[in-house]
This record gives C-alpha cells, sequence and structure tokens, in this order.
C-alpha cells in the first residue's frame, strides 16, 4: 500500500470513528426526553399535515399505533402540494401511504389549498384580498368553492376541529422555516384560540435550513430522531418510540411518495428513524399591570416573553454590508417584550446586532377576546411606524414608538379586552426576508 492509499485509509477510518462517537453521543441524549404523546383508548387524533407526505414523515408509527389499538385518528393536508398534474399525483400518494397505515380514505382530508399558506394567513385573509394563481380547487376538495383567502381556511380547520372534536392535535412547529408549515401552524393555533378549544397539542419539525437536519442524514433506522442542538431548549420536546413493526410501517408509507423521492430520497428517509419527535410550547404567562408605563420616554424595555435563537437567518449566504453598523446581525431577532398596563399594550424587539435604520422590522398580533379576533399589522423602519396588510378585522389606532440602537419598542392604545395574543415578529430589508419569530401565544391574566 502506498503512501497516498494508507492516508486515505486511515483517514476513512478517522472520519468513520467520528462519525460513530458523534452519532454514539447523539442518541445517548434520547434519555432527556419524556416517551409522549401518551395515548389512550378515548382519545381521538387529529393530524394536520402541510403537504401530502408531511403525515408521513413526521407521524406514521404514530398513526400505525393508533390503527393498532383502536385509536380513531383522522389526517388533514391542507395544500395540494403543486398545481395541476403534480397536485393529483400527491393525492394519489398520500391516499397510498395512509392505506398502507390502515386508515381508509374517509380518514383523510384534503383541503386543496396553493402552497402560500403564510400568505393567505397575513396577506390573503380575506374574500376582499383574496390570492388567486389562475387554477381552481381539485375534484377532492375538501370545500370545493371556497376562495384562497385566510378566512376560508379558518373556517374548515375550526370545522375539522368542531366536526371531529380531537383529545390530540398534532400540526406543524411555529418555528419550521417552510412557510406552509408554520403557516399551517399558525392556522391550528388561531383557530383553538378563536373556538376556545381544549385539548392537547403537539406539533412537529420538518424544515431546519439552519443545520443539516435530521442527523444523520439518509437512511438510517437504528439512530434517533433529536431536535437541532440550538433548538434543544426553545420548546418541550417529547419522543414517541417506534419498535422495529412500527419503523417498517413508516418505511413503506414514506416510500410511498415517489415524486417526492426523485427530488431529495435522502430527506425523506431521514425521518425512518426509531423514534418520532414532538414539542409542547411552552405557555408565556403574562399578568395586567395596574400602573402606567412610558416605555417611550425611558430606556428600558418589557418584559422578555419569548427569546428567538441567535444564528436562525432564513438568508444566511448573503453577507451584504450596508454600513459600518448594519450587518446581518441586525436581522437576527433576539429578545421579544410585551406587557399590558392600564392603558397600553407594550411590544418590543432586540436584535443580536442592534437595530438597523435601513432594516424593516413587521409586528404581527392577533388578539382574542370576548368581543372577538383584533388584528394589528405594522412595520417600524427608520423610528418611523406604518401599518401593513389591512383585512376586515384590522385596527388601527396611534402607534407610540421608540426606535434606536439597542431596540424597538411600540406602544398600542387598544386590544386591552384581548386575553390571548398571538405575536409574530420578522426582519426584512427591501428585497427579502432575514429571521422570522413565528408565531407564538401569550396568555395575559
Amino acid at each position: 500500500m502506498d503512501n497516498k492509499a494508507k492516508l486515505t485509509f486511515f483517514l476513512t477510518l478517522i472520519l468513520l470513528f467520528s462519525f460513530a462517537a458523534a452519532s454514539y453521543s447523539f442518541n445517548n441524549q434520547v434519555n432527556n426526553y419524556p416517551k409522549y404523546p401518551q395515548i389512550n383508548s378515548s382519545d381521538r387524533v387529529l393530524i394536520f399535515a402541510p403537504h401530502p407526505d408531511d403525515e408521513s414523515l413526521s407521524s406514521a408509527g404514530l398513526i400505525r399505533y393508533c390503527v393498532e389499538h383502536n385509536v380513531p385518528v383522522h389526517v388533514v393536508v391542507v395544500t395540494n402540494g403543486g398545481k395541476g398534474k403534480s397536485g393529483i399525483v400527491r393525492h394519489s400518494e398520500t391516499l397510498n401511504a395512509t392505506a398502507k397505515l390502515g386508515l381508509s380514505s374517509n380518514n383523510v382530508t384534503f383541503l386543496d389549498y396553493p402552497q402560500t399558506v403564510s400568505r393567505v394567513f397575513n396577506e390573503n385573509l380575506d374574500p376582499n384580498h383574496y390570492y388567486f394563481d389562475g387554477s381552481h380547487h381539485n375534484s377532492f376538495a375538501f370545500d370545493p368553492n371556497s376562495s384562497y383567502c385566510g378566512e376560508s381556511l379558518e373556517s374548515n380547520v375550526e370545522t375539522m376541529i368542531a366536526d371531529y372534536d380531537p383529545t390530540i392535535i398534532i400540526y406543524p412547529a411555529l418555528d419550521d422555516d417552510n412557510t406552509d408549515h408554520w403557516g399551517t401552524g399558525s392556522f391550528v393555533d388561531y383557530a383553538v384560540n378563536d373556538m376556545n378549544y381544549q385539548t392537547k397539542m403537539y406539533s412537529y419539525l420538518v424544515h431546519d435550513d439552519e443545520t443539516l437536519w435530521p442527523f444523520p442524514r439518509s437512511y438510517f433506522p437504528q439512530s434517533k430522531l433529536l431536535p437541532p442542538a440550538y433548538l434543544a431548549n426553545q420548546t418541550n420536546w417529547l419522543i414517541f418510540p417506534l419498535n422495529n413493526s412500527l419503523e417498517q410501517y413508516k418505511f413503506d408509507a414514506v416510500n410511498c411518495y415517489q415524486s417526492q423521492m426523485e427530488k431529495d430520497p435522502v430527506f425523506l428517509k431521514s425521518f425512518i428513524k426509531s423514534n418520532e419527535l414532538f414539542a409542547v410550547d411552552p405557555i408565556k404567562n403574562v399578568t395586567r399591570q395596574n400602573t402606567s408605563n412610558d416605555y417611550n420616554n425611558s430606556h428600558g424595555f418589557p418584559m422578555t416573553v419569548f427569546h428567538d435563537p441567535a444564528g436562525d437567518l432564513l438568508n444566511q449566504g448573503d453577507n451584504q454590508i450596508y454600513s459600518v453598523l448594519d450587518s446581518q446581525s441586525s436581522y437576527d431577532i433576539g429578545d421579544v417584550g410585551f406587557e399590558i398596563d392600564n392603558s397600553t399594550l407594550w411590544i418590543s424587539v432586540k436584535t443580536t446586532g442592534g437595530i438597523s435604520k435601513n432594516g424593516i422590522y413587521q409586528f404581527h398580533l392577533r388578539g382574542f377576546g370576548e368581543y372577538g379576533i383584533s388584528r394589528i399589522d405594522f412595520q417600524v423602519q427608520n423610528g418611523k411606524a406604518s401599518y401593513i396588510m389591512p383585512s376586515n378585522n384590522s385596527v388601527t389606532p396611534p402607534l407610540k414608538v421608540r426606535s434606536d440602537r439597542s431596540g424597538i419598542v411600540v406602544g398600542i392604545p387598544a386590544m386591552l379586552d384581548d386575553h390571548t395574543f398571538m405575536i409574530d415578529i420578522e426582519s426584512e430589508n427591501a428585497s427579502q426576508i432575514f429571521d422570522r419569530t413565528g408565531y407564538f401565544n401569550v396568555e395575559v391574566s
């Protein structure tokens, strides 16, 4: 063996050893997470999938477990997964995949919306601002006459929940990097808040663009599916173990999606592991204050209720720097603050690199109370606030704004009767979004 061959041999051994050591350490972390969801014979499980295949990637083993234990389970597929022939093919693949798991076609509902879920949640909420791309619902759509707007999709989601009356809802994580995923998760949360529906809710992650996740990539059925390291403490993660039989059912279901296997077989097969992964988002509780604050004329900030992970930018490849003090870190969202006093709702945002004068920081609030739903959407740029994305239930009170390098604080003299809030903050410039928190919930008492 010559020196070059020896070097190649030893480098290969080192890589294999390193991979084995990393895998061993990684897989041992599974003991850090409790084994949930616990499913009983009295449960009714409702699963929301943004695209055809997400129900199998996230929950195929859990679905089969329910079938084997006579637990009712129903799958709702939100988008068509593609216009025209592509959507029809994926519809057929979903029926095949769920049939492999033991579900009949009556246990699967297709809402059949375009792959613009986040857009219809924010921009195309009401029929006066509906989305249209020239296509129409397929014949298998749950509500074939509904328009492509958020109110229609929201109505469909609420109907699914009301009719099925689930004790467990499984839905996409709100910090999933795919916009259809966090959009679907937002609609489910919105529906549950609007209905004041009490149930157990578990989210799942599919897309994480910041890391090579799931790890290890490709088909490693003996390994564990664990969260990305930077999200490990972001929420409460749960492990649903799969025995060999459940894992085989998942393999068969995932392999029904040949249209997606042709695009990226490595990614899909990465979810076939010895467990499935779910999460319960921590509840953010805020107590309404009886005094008045004035954050506009002070250097303080409202209490932090959410911390977005550092370094999770959506567009990390663009290293454009606008000035000496303005880099991508100015768009990397960090702390989000929230308080309500006796006259004002205060919300704030800080970034890891300070607020950019060139940056656009969007705030989206949905308030739920005894008088219905209120919605506020505005953006702050260079110290000035302006309303965006009007809809039928938008409110536009005068805004108090303090914006400097340390952060942005906005006072809203409205929404004081609401007890539950969904909040999303995004950072962008004129051409692209850099970071978003994804909608999270705050309870006010």
